[in-house]
């Protein structure tokens, strides 16, 4: 017997006129290596501006929460809700968060918006929330706070948004919910029930136990677009909302992440890749040429 034939395996019951025989066993180390070091595609990374709420145009205080968000250009008071709501809105030392939004009210104005950006702080020596991401979060009772990426909506490709979301230990019990968007060009808040944007998929989670313990825990969900987008998707970008509750407990949310990769896409083998496939093709050719020099064509007929 020569040393080709003791180095191969029994075949495999597969078609004839194919390689379709396990060579042995270095052939499939090198077949286990090589599918170790392909990757996956990779995903590309939306930016969201602001994911996790820390820039505002001035330092809030301890437990002060902004009155709604009006974006970088418009300015909003704020109010000290804390640890459960109320509290006049103060428009001596207005701010401006960048890229999100809610509706607002007019300059000046005593209506209250609830939702905004606020820093946490303890109650009665307990955390209000534990597990943040710096120093503010996303509050959100009855309202609705959105974004409009710059991402234009791709067919056939998948979306993926994690975030971090808890419930404070003082607050009831309620749930997480956030939605993906698509935003046209007639759109002039990136919310939805706005002109101009649709909702393309909602997450909702609960806490464990459906208990709120004030510890913010990441969540995520993923939509796909279809191959051929409809005709009232093309040129859209992608947004965001995230809801708030019934307007007793107030949601928390914090570090938002938005990737993106397209199906099909090949991925590239990385260099150490390239050599194991080059040392495999070698090691398959040299057996083939052995093989057959020695009579042997098992290997290649399927026999």
């Amino acid at each position: 017997m020569s040393a080709a034939q003791r180095l191969r395996l029994l075949p495999l019951p597969m078609s004839k006129g194919r390689i379709m025989n396990i060579l042995n066993l270095p052939v499939a180390a090198a077949l286990i290596a090589l599918m170790q070091t392909v990757p996956s595609a990779p995903a590309q990374i939306i930016p969201i501006v602001n994911p996790g709420f820390e820039s505002v145009s001035r330092p809030l205080e301890l437990a002060e929460q902004t009155n709604g968000i009006g974006g970088s250009e418009i300015l909003v008071g704020t109010r000290t809700p804390f640890p459960f709501g109320g509290g006049p809105v103060d428009w001596s030392a207005p701010v401006t968060v960048p890229g999100w939004r809610t509706i607002v009210v007019p300059f000046r104005s005593p209506g209250e918006v609830l939702a905004g950006v606020f820093r946490p702080t303890d109650f009665g020596g307990t955390p209000f929330v534990t597990g943040i991401e710096g120093d503010h979060v996303l509050a959100v009772q009855a309202a609705v706070v959105g974004q409009e990426t710059a991402a234009v909506l791709q067919p056939d490709t998948t979306y993926n948004l994690s975030f971090l979301a808890g419930i404070s230990p003082f607050d009831s019990d309620y749930f997480f919910a956030v939605s993906l968007t698509a935003i046209d060009e007639t759109a002039t808040l990136p919310l939805e029930n706005q002109t101009g944007v649709s909702r393309l998929t909602l997450g909702t989670f609960f806490p464990p136990d459906n208990q709120p313990d004030g510890v913010m825990r990441r969540y995520e969900f993923s939509y796909t677009t279809p191959e051929t987008l409809p005709p009232e998707l093309v040129g859209a970008h992608i947004g965001i909302n995230v809801f708030g509750s019934d307007g007793i407990p107030r949601v928390i949310y914090d570090d938002f992440a938005l990737t993106v990769s397209t199906l099909g896409e090949a991925p590239a083998l990385s260099q150490f890749g390239l050599v194991t496939l080059t040392l495999l093709v070698l090691i398959v050719g040299t057996l083939i040429i052995r093989q057959h020099s020695a009579g042997d064509t098992s290997l290649v007929d399927g026999s």
